[in-house]
């Protein structure tokens, strides 16, 4: 479960007890969308994949899916955002849940 959203999961990743990635989810298999929120990588794995390896397993495991963002995004993630939407039904553009 998300501990920052209720009704939310949370897909992380852990190295020798460190949390090294952990992004918020959520998806409604009835209307095929799912959506991203906050994703986190630690300090000395930033820029390794770890995020869009993450990303790339949440939707294999939730194949058929149109992903989406909740909110706005900061200057500096757009790039991010651009990277691991390419190719990416729904391409993490913002979309309210319903």
């Amino acid at each position: 479960m998300s501990p920052e959203r209720a009704r939310w999961r949370q897909r992380a990743a852990n190295l020798d007890g460190e949390e090294v990635f952990a992004v918020d989810y959520r998806v409604c298999l009835r209307c095929g969308l799912g959506w991203v929120e906050q994703p986190y990588t630690g300090p000395r794995f930033q820029r390794c994949g770890l995020a869009a390896a993450g990303l790339a397993a949440l939707r294999a495991e939730c194949s058929g899916l149109s992903w989406h963002t909740l909110g706005g995004r900061f200057r500096d993630s757009m790039a991010f955002w651009a990277a691991v939407g390419a190719g990416v039904p729904g391409g993490y553009r913002q979309r309210a849940t319903w």
